[in-house]
């Protein structure tokens, strides 16, 4: 897959061998065979190794390196994925990461008064970890009956947050590809481009 894509390692002009391999090229390298060798395998393990960064769909027949950044002090949806409509609503998970100092404990309690607020039925909530939160819930968003599952954990001074979204009506039928989808959330951490700003309350 890689190789449709270029390196991300700076290159030398006009040479296929990333710059940084420059420094341990000999001046003698043509009586030293083996180091033609090495530079050899090191050219071809460099598309080998990178092609795990990317975004597999194997039903969809498709991969695609994933557009990201580090995590700021503004809410940012990473990614959404879609299944096909059903009627006038196609069922999605999104993942939004979220900057917030507190503790997940804190967050738990935040987003329960605002699903409280806004008339939603909490079917299910429980911690996972020591650092992780599951939620089920359901409620109308502009007349439609819908049915949300999520998942948030806290990393840093950030929260990273995978949410399910479908109709009420197909919730049966999607139910466990969406959950499986957001249970497979993982933290593994990051770059931090700026400090946590104060929790939102």
């Amino acid at each position: 897959m890689q190789n449709q894509m270029e390196s991300s390692e700076p290159r030398c002009y006009r040479c296929t061998v990333p710059a940084a391999a420059k420094f341990f090229i000999p001046a003698d390298m043509k009586t030293k065979p083996f180091m033609i060798s090495f530079l050899t395998m090191l050219a071809l393990s460099l598309p080998a190794a990178e092609s795990t960064n990317r975004l597999h769909f194997p039903l969809g027949g498709f991969s695609i390196a994933p557009l990201e950044a580090p995590p700021g002090e503004t809410t940012r949806q990473a990614v959404m994925m879609f299944l096909p409509s059903s009627g006038s609503f196609a069922a999605n998970v999104n993942v939004q990461v979220q900057s917030y100092s507190g503790t997940i404990e804190e967050f738990t309690t935040l987003t329960l008064k605002q699903l409280k607020d806004v008339g939603a039925k909490v079917i299910e909530q429980r911690k996972t970890g020591n650092s992780g939160l599951v939620l089920e819930y359901s409620g109308e968003l502009r007349g439609q009956p819908l049915h949300w599952y999520a998942r948030a954990e806290k990393a840093g001074g950030h929260v990273y947050l995978a949410t399910a979204t479908g109709a009420e009506q197909d919730w049966a039928k999607q139910s466990a590809l969406l959950k499986a989808c957001v249970d497979s959330l993982r933290c593994e951490g990051g770059e931090e481009d700026a400090a946590p700003a104060a929790p939102r309350r």
